[in-house]
């Protein structure tokens, strides 16, 4: 297959393995593709499957393949990506193509680290970074006080306070 130049080839052998539901092979196919030297190297679509396929059947290859393709979907594969429990790997899409806002998104509502959330803001600077970890440090503080708020009502029935905030 790597050798195959003609697209129609390359078309009916992927739809065959998606239909015979044999992600490991087509992940095996892909690779012979795109990874090593064809003229498919760089297509877009088969790059995007091979990371959707990764994903799904293969998660440990993901790190690999999104350090070494270059022309994949970097709006929507992360979004997937963190469907499927790979937060890190959505992070590592967005720092590589300097998409800080959705890099700081994925550390404080995913990831949910706050310290990894100063750490980046203060290696990229960007006042969209900034922003966001503040309201994400905000929205933390809210949550404390609101239970600390909840647990001390509960504590005075005999002040007419039925349990609801």
């Amino acid at each position: 297959m790597p050798e195959c130049t003609d697209p129609n080839d390359v078309s009916v052998t992927v739809h065959a393995f998606l239909k015979a539901d044999l992600p490991l092979e087509l992940i095996e196919l892909l690779e012979k593709i795109i990874i090593e030297p064809s003229p498919f190297s760089d297509n877009r679509n088969l790059q995007n499957l091979l990371l959707l396929t990764s994903i799904r059947a293969d998660k440990g290859k993901v790190v690999g393949y999104i350090n070494k393709l270059q022309n994949y979907d970097t709006a929507e594969i992360p979004k997937i990506a963190i469907q499927h429990g790979l937060n890190e790997e959505a992070l590592m899409i967005y720092k590589k193509y300097e998409e800080h806002a959705q890099a700081i998104n994925v550390l404080v509502e995913h990831i949910v680290s706050l310290d990894r959330g100063v750490e980046y803001a203060n290696k990229v600077n960007k006042p969209e970074v900034w922003s966001r970890l503040a309201k994400a440090q905000l929205d933390g503080l809210r949550i404390k006080d609101s239970i600390g708020m909840h647990q001390t009502r509960l504590n005075m029935p005999q002040q007419g306070f039925d349990g609801r905030l």
